[in-house]
């Protein structure tokens, strides 16, 4: 059981888009996963088909321990791909869990308590907010890898180094299995002289950490979500179809 978690404190790099598809494209490689909703947006939940209604658990009642796993899991419309859901309601938590005794491990504790149902998955994908906040801290310090969604212009390599420090002080002083399982450039466009000067860059800097395989720009993926569709359904033949299988393949390749 692989428990990876997605994160970037900069909005707008495609976080949850390249969660939902990498997660869709490993189902694809026969592989079962389950994502764990950490956004109040909810967009991961969205994007998979779920649609909640008010009375509905979600991964606040998981996290607090009010619910149990088998009772907030719900099965996305992809055979294999499953999902802890959330809504506006995880907003609260950090509210009501601020002035707890180690409050970054309510995630933590609530997986390790379910490992006899999550023993049946080969990936745990954490969606974690576009933020640091509690919830991303408790996402970090629950899973084992981060993936880096990054996109190749100058204002995203710089929110990409503070994020780098945040993960080594999480590392450090809260979860010291957690590592960088490796970067994935998104959104890019060769038309621009500045998508190769930033590949540049990363290659240079982070080296074997920078995926071999990148998103490249495309506008079925910016549409699948509002259809609650995986790339794979939505445009089987696009461009980001082709992209997230051999992101899915390649990160196989690297966990062995």
């Amino acid at each position: 059981m692989n428990i990876i978690g997605f994160s970037n404190q900069k909005g707008g790099t495609g976080k949850t888009t390249i969660c939902v598809n990498l997660a869709a494209g490993l189902v694809k490689l026969k592989e079962r996963v389950l994502i764990i909703d950490l956004d109040p947006q909810g967009n991961s939940t969205v994007s998979v088909g779920i649609n909640l209604k008010p009375d509905d658990l979600t991964v606040r009642e998981f996290i607090l321990g009010e619910a149990r796993i088998e009772d907030v899991m719900v099965d996305s419309y992809i055979a294999d791909l499953s999902i802890i859901p959330s809504n506006s309601d995880l907003a609260h938590v950090e509210v009501e869990i601020a002035n707890k005794s180690k409050n970054q491990f309510y995630l933590r504790k609530a997986i390790e308590n379910s490992k006899d149902v999550l023993k049946s998955f080969d990936f745990i994908f954490i969606d974690c907010p576009p933020s640091l906040s509690l919830l991303t801290v408790n996402g970090l310090c629950a899973c084992k890898y981060v993936i880096i969604p990054v996109l190749a212009d100058y204002l995203s390599l710089q929110g990409l180094v503070n994020l780098l420090e945040t993960i080594d002080m999480i590392n450090k002083k809260l979860n010291p299995d957690l590592e960088i399982l490796g970067i994935v450039p998104n959104m890019l466009d060769y038309r621009l002289k500045i998508t190769e000067e930033s590949l540049d860059l990363l290659r240079e800097k982070f080296k074997d950490k920078l995926f071999k395989n990148g998103i490249k720009v495309c506008s079925r993926l910016r549409e699948s979500p509002s259809y609650g569709k995986a790339i794979f359904d939505y445009a089987k033949n696009s461009q980001g179809a082709i992209d997230f299988l051999n992101l899915a393949k390649e990160i196989k390749r690297r966990l062995k």
